[in-house]
C-alpha cells in the first residue's frame, strides 16, 4: 500500500526465508509511484522500526506491532530498483481506483483526503490540521467509515432488497426478508472489506450478522447478547485488536447506547427523539470520557454540541454522496465525478465552522488525573447511566473529582526539572519549574516543516497537564523552527518566543536573544547570544544545566573568549544533533566540564 507522502507498507518474499513478513519502506522522490499489488525489486537500508523514543505520544513499537508490520527501511537510489509485475484484481487495487478516481475528481487535497477516508478507510492523507481540528472538536470517529455508516449501507441494501423481491420470478422460493436480509448483510460485508475491515467495521458487520441469522431461525438474541458474540468474533479474527484505541472506544459506545437503549423509557414524537439523540450523545461523551482521558490525556469540550450537527451531516449528506461516486467509479468512471466535486463542496463550506469550534479556548481539555481514578470511573459510569436512585447515581458524579482536584505536574519552587525528547536529527528539551514551562528548540530538522512539534512536544506537554508553552527559545533561525514555532502557536498558547539571530515580522510574540537573565521560582534562567546563536543556562543553588544548541566551533570558541572562567561550568550539557555530529572543541569541553553530556 502506498501513499503520496513516500510510504510503503508490502509483503516480502526473499530466495532464502519463506516466512511472510510485512515490511514498511519510505521512498523519497520515486522515478515512478508504485501501485497497489505490484511487484517491486527495490535496494534498501533497514532502519529501526521506531527511529525515536519518547514516553509519551504515539508508541510506534506497539503500532507497527499491531499492524504486524517486521521491518522498516529506505529506499536507495539504484538501478536494480525496478518493477517486476502489474498489480492483479483484488480489492486492494479496487481502492486504489476509487482513491485515484477522487484524486482526480477533487482539487483540495484536504477534501480529497476526507473523502478518501470516507470512501476507502484510509487516512494517511489526512493534514495535521485536519486532525487537530478533528480531535478537538471530538469529530475523529466520523473521519474513517464508522459502524453507522456501515449499519446505513446495509439499511439502505435491505430497502432495495425488498422492492427487488417483488420482481423476482421465483420469489415463493425465498421469502422476502430472508432475501433482503442476506443481500443488505452481504453488501454491508463489502462495504466493510472496502474499507479495509477496520475494527468498528468488523464489529458492525459481525453484530448485523449475528442479528440477521437470528432473525432467520426465529430465536430471541438480546442486544447484550449480539454486542458479546461480536466482541469475541472481533478477537478470534485479530486477537492484536486489543492494542488499538479505536477497539476500545468502538466497543464501549455501542455498549452505552444499548444500555441507555435499554434503561430509559422512549417516547413517540419528533421533539422527543431529538431529546433521545441529545442524551445518548451525553451518555456517550461520560461514558467514553474516562477512556479518552487516559488515552489521550484530553477530551473534547464541545464536542456534544458539534456532533450533533456533524453527525447527521457526514451520515446524511457526505457519506451518501461518497458512497455513490465510490460504486460508480467501479462500475461507470465517468459518471462519478459530479458525486465527489459535490461531496468536496459540501465539505469546504463546512469546514471553517469546523475550525471555528476547534479554535475556541474551551475547546479541549487537558488533565493528567491519578490512575486509580480511571479504574474507579468506568464502574462510576455505568452506575450514573443506570436506573438507579437518584440519590446513587448522584453519588457515582463524585468519582469525577479527582479531575478537578489532580495533584499538579509540576516541580516544588526551587527545582527545575529538565526533560530532553528524542526527535532524531533535531532537539528539544523541556525546562519545567513551579510556575513556568519553557521548550528549548522544536525538535526540527532538515525538510521537517514544523511538524516534529505535534509528534513529540505536544504530548509531552498534554502529559503535563499543560496546555501553553511560556517561553520558546530557538537556538537559531531556520524555515524549520520558524515553521514549528507557528504550528505551536497554532495549536497551543504560547506566550514569547526567543531566537538567536534575526526574526521575521511575523504575529508571534518573538524577541532576539541577548545577554539576559531572569529569576523565576528560585531558579536563574541566563540567555547568551552569540553571533545567530542561542544558548541558555539554568542554575538552581549549585547545580546548572547548559542547552548549547547548534554552536558551531568557531561560535564556542568566540563565546569562551568574552565570558570570565567558570562562567558556563554546569553539571548537565545538552547539544544538539548537529552539534554533536560536528563535534565540540576540546576548550568548550573543558569550560563546560559536564560529567554527563545529552
Amino acid at each position: 500500500r502506498s501513499t503520496p507522502r513516500g510510504r510503503a507498507s508490502l509483503r516480502a518474499s526473499t530466495t532464502r526465508w519463506r516466512i511472510p513478513t510485512r515490511r514498511r519502506f519510505s521512498w523519497r522522490d520515486p522515478p515512478a509511484t508504485p501501485r497497489v499489488g505490484e511487484r517491486w525489486r527495490w535496494l534498501v537500508r533497514l532502519t529501526p522500526l521506531a527511529e525515536t523514543r519518547n514516553f509519551d505520544g504515539v508508541d510506534i513499537e506497539r503500532l507497527a506491532f499491531r499492524e504486524r508490520v517486521h521491518v522498516a527501511g529506505r529506499v536507495l537510489p539504484a538501478k536494480l530498483n525496478s518493477r517486476l509485475a502489474l498489480a492483479p484484481a483484488s480489492i486492494d487495487t479496487a481502492r486504489a481506483r476509487i482513491a485515484a478516481r477522487i484524486d482526480d475528481s477533487v482539487a483540495d487535497p484536504d477534501a480529497a483526503a476526507l473523502l478518501v477516508a470516507l470512501a476507502v478507510g484510509l487516512t494517511d492523507r489526512m493534514s495535521l490540521d485536519q486532525w487537530r481540528v478533528f480531535n478537538a472538536t471530538g469529530t475523529t470517529h466520523l473521519v474513517a467509515i464508522s459502524g453507522l455508516h456501515v449499519t446505513m449501507f446495509a439499511l439502505v441494501a435491505f430497502a432495495l432488497a425488498r422492492r427487488l423481491w417483488r420482481r423476482l420470478p421465483l420469489r415463493t422460493s425465498v421469502a422476502r426478508e430472508t432475501f433482503a436480509g442476506l443481500l443488505g448483510l452481504a453488501a454491508a460485508g463489502g462495504y466493510s472489506l472496502l474499507a479495509g475491515f477496520s475494527v468498528p467495521a468488523q464489529r458492525t458487520w459481525l453484530m448485523l450478522a449475528v442479528f440477521a441469522f437470528a432473525r432467520f431461525a426465529a430465536r430471541h438474541v438480546g442486544a447484550g447478547q449480539v454486542w458479546s458474540l461480536a466482541l469475541c468474533a472481533v478477537l478470534l479474527l485479530d486477537p492484536l485488536a486489543p492494542l488499538a484505541a479505536g477497539f476500545w472506544l468502538s466497543f464501549m459506545a455501542v455498549g452505552v447506547l444499548l444500555l441507555a437503549s435499554s434503561a430509559w423509557a422512549w417516547k413517540p414524537g419528533p421533539g422527543a427523539r431529538v431529546r433521545a439523540a441529545i442524551r445518548l450523545q451525553i451518555a456517550v461523551m461520560l461514558a467514553l470520557a474516562p477512556l479518552t482521558f487516559a488515552v489521550f490525556d484530553s477530551v473534547s469540550i464541545g464536542g456534544l454540541v458539534v456532533n450533533l450537527v456533524a453527525i447527521p451531516f457526514v451520515s446524511l449528506l457526505l457519506v451518501p454522496l461518497v458512497l455513490a461516486g465510490a460504486l460508480l467509479a467501479l462500475a461507470f468512471p465517468g459518471f462519478d465525478a459530479p458525486f465527489f466535486a459535490l461531496a468536496a463542496w459540501a465539505y469546504d463550506a463546512s469546514w471553517p465552522a469546523l475550525v471555528w469550534a476547534a479554535d475556541l479556548p474551551a475547546a479541549r481539555w487537558v488533565v493528567s488525573a491519578p490512575t486509580w481514578w480511571f479504574l474507579c470511573a468506568l464502574p462510576a459510569v455505568g452506575v450514573g447511566l443506570w436506573r438507579w436512585p437518584g440519590g446513587l447515581r448522584l453519588s457515582a458524579a463524585c468519582v469525577a473529582l479527582p479531575l478537578l482536584f489532580a495533584p499538579s505536574r509540576m516541580p516544588e519552587p526551587g527545582v527545575v526539572r529538565l526533560r530532553v525528547l528524542d526527535a532524531g536529527r533535531g532537539s528539544a528539551a523541556f525546562v519545567v519549574t513551579a510556575t513556568q514551562v519553557l521548550l528549548f528548540d522544536t525538535g526540527d530538522g532538515w525538510s521537517t516543516s514544523g511538524t516534529r512539534i505535534r509528534q513529540f512536544a505536544l504530548p509531552a506537554l498534554d502529559a503535563l497537564g499543560r496546555s501553553a508553552v511560556d517561553m520558546l527559545v530557538l537556538p537559531t533561525l531556520t524555515p524549520d523552527r520558524a515553521a514549528g514555532a507557528a504550528r505551536l502557536a497554532h495549536e497551543r498558547t504560547l506566550a514569547l518566543v526567543r531566537v538567536g539571530g534575526g526574526w521575521p515580522a511575523s504575529s508571534l510574540p518573538a524577541e532576539r536573544c541577548a545577554d539576559s537573565n531572569f529569576r523565576r521560582d528560585g531558579v536563574t534562567f541566563e540567555f547568551l547570544s552569540q553571533g545567530r546563536y542561542c544558548v541558555l543556562r539554568v542554575a538552581s543553588g549549585a547545580r546548572a544545566i547548559l542547552l548549547a544548541g547548534d554552536l558551531d566551533v568557531s561560535a564556542e570558541r568566540a563565546l569562551l573568549g568574552r565570558l570570565p572562567a567558570g562562567a558556563l561550568a554546569s553539571d548537565v550539557v545538552v547539544l544538539s544533533r548537529q552539534a554533536s555530529s560536528a563535534g565540540s572543541s576540546r576548550q568548550w569541553i573543558e569550560a563546560t566540564a559536564p560529567p554527563p553530556s545529552v
